[in-house]
C-alpha cells in the first residue's frame, strides 16, 4: 500500500509540474505578444490613452488589451484566443496559432476602437433642455390684455351673480 501511495503522489506531482510548465509557457507566449503590441500602441497617442496592455497571471493567464478585450491561450497552449466581454458573456473574436496574425487582428481592433472613441469625443453634445424662446413685446401686450379682459369679465359675472 505504501508503494502505491508513493507512486500516486509522484504521478500527481509530475502532473502538477506539467500543468505549471504549460501555464508558464502560456504566460511567456502572451508576454511575447505584449512585446509585439507595445510599439504599435505607443506609436498612436490616441490609442495609448485607453489601451492598457496588462498581462495578468492566473488560471488561465490573460493579456488584457483594454477594459473589455483580452487574449488567452485556449483551448490548447499554442492557440491565441482573442475575446471580448459583453453584457451577455464573453465572445470569441478570433482564434489562431499564428502570432503575427493575432497581432494584426488586435491592431485592427485597436484602430476601430480609436476611431469609435474619436467619433464619440468629437460629436457635439446636444442640449437636452428645450430651447428657451424669448417673447416679443406684442405677445406680452396681448397676453396682458387677455388676462386683464378675462379678469374684468369674471369680476362682472361675480357681481351679477352675488346681487
Amino acid at each position: 500500500m505504501d508503494a502505491a501511495l508513493r507512486s500516486a503522489r509522484l504521478a500527481e506531482a509530475a502532473h502538477f509540474e506539467a500543468l505549471m510548465n504549460i501555464r508558464d509557457a502560456a504566460t511567456l507566449r502572451l508576454q511575447v505578444l505584449k512585446d509585439d503590441l507595445e510599439p504599435i500602441v505607443e506609436a498612436r497617442r490616441e490609442a495609448d490613452a485607453f489601451i492598457d496592455l496588462a498581462l495578468v497571471p492566473g488560471d488561465p493567464p490573460r493579456l488584457w488589451i483594454d477594459m473589455v478585450a483580452y487574449v488567452t491561450m485556449a483551448p490548447d497552449p499554442r492557440t491565441f484566443r482573442f475575446c471580448r466581454d459583453t453584457a451577455s458573456g464573453s465572445r470569441v473574436l478570433f482564434e489562431t496559432t499564428d502570432r503575427a496574425e493575432i497581432t494584426d487582428r488586435i491592431t485592427a481592433y485597436i484602430a476601430h476602437r480609436t476611431i469609435d472613441r474619436q467619433r464619440h469625443v468629437e460629436e457635439p453634445v446636444r442640449d437636452l433642455a428645450p430651447a428657451r424662446r424669448a417673447y416679443g413685446w406684442g405677445a406680452m401686450l396681448l397676453a396682458w390684455l387677455s388676462g386683464f379682459s378675462l379678469g374684468v369679465l369674471v369680476f362682472l359675472l361675480a357681481t351679477l351673480w352675488l346681487t
